[in-house]
């Protein structure tokens, strides 16, 4: 009686729509962006050249002593919060459909790793291959974990196989896709794949274009010598990234290009495995 009792109300909750979580007050947000800021903002004023905190605050609060190998790599993970407010602008602000939050910050770094051009031409082909890979090893039903590392695998052989093409034309661009990190245009081809299998071809590859995209603007910007330079005299300056993740999320969900997003196909029923990244959208 009582596990029926409890099948009911599990029924009943389950038709019940879903209440919206309530939003703490405006204040309450921009005392947080302030705290946010706080730091930076002391570290600005404390480096400034007529106070006395000038020279300890620049030489202990700066990457300019960090030894220069070191130096560069932690400067590319400081783009990260950057990158993450370029993804929420894009679809949160603009309202244009992403592979997720996670995946054009990955791929940015990637890019960096090879350059734009060719980044983006070998993700397109070996993409595409994961495309025509996918459902030929759907159809031989190994575990989920089996299938995943045959697709990591097929990235793994596209690699392997550009450098070699790159080698025997002498085209050194297409060489450095050694430098492509293989997980990532893996979480790229399966989200993708993922997704033109719940909402159809055009959704898939309208928000693969769009991961793109934002990837190449995130790579962009992370080349720029004059910001690069900048956040390695001033770290700190993430946390300004950070505020403003915090103010387009509670106060610029205005969605100014959604409409441009396909309709997708309503294929929630569709099995499917879970995602690699744990980053499925939630439309609101």
């Amino acid at each position: 009686m009582s596990s029926l009792t409890t099948t009911a109300g599990r029924a009943r909750a389950a038709g019940r729509p879903k209440r919206r979580a309530r939003r703490p007050p405006a204040v309450a947000v921009w005392l947080l962006v302030l705290g946010i800021l706080l730091l930076p903002l002391l570290l600005f004023v404390g480096k400034m050249h007529s106070l006395p905190t000038s020279e300890l605050l620049t030489k202990h609060a700066s990457l300019a002593h960090v030894d220069p190998a070191l130096r560069s790599r932690v400067t590319d993970i400081l783009f990260v919060p950057l990158g993450a407010l370029v993804v929420v602008v894009f679809r949160l602000l603009l309202g244009l459909r992403v592979l997720g939050p996670f995946r054009s910050v990955l791929l940015a770094f990637a890019f960096l790793a090879t350059g734009i051009t060719v980044g983006l031409g070998f993700l397109a082909a070996t993409v595409a291959a994961l495309l025509v890979v996918r459902p030929v090893v759907n159809a031989v039903r190994l575990p989920y974990f089996g299938r995943i590392s045959i697709m990591l695998s097929v990235v793994a052989v596209a690699v392997a196989l550009g450098v070699i093409v790159g080698s025997w034309v002498s085209y050194r661009p297409l060489e450095e896709v050694a430098y492509l990190p293989v997980v990532v245009v893996c979480l790229v081809g399966e989200g993708l794949a993922r997704t033109v299998r719940k909402e159809g071809m055009r959704s898939g590859l309208w928000r693969a274009a769009v991961t793109a995209l934002a990837a190449v603007i995130v790579a962009g910007l992370a080349s720029l010598a004059p910001l690069r330079n900048r956040l390695i005299l001033d770290p700190e300056l993430v946390f300004v990234a950070i505020a403003l993740i915090v103010v387009v999320s509670r106060f610029m969900d205005f969605r100014l290009l959604a409409g441009l997003n396909p309709k997708a196909r309503d294929r929630g029923s569709a099995r499917d495995d879970p995602d690699p990244l744990g980053d499925e959208e939630v439309e609101a």
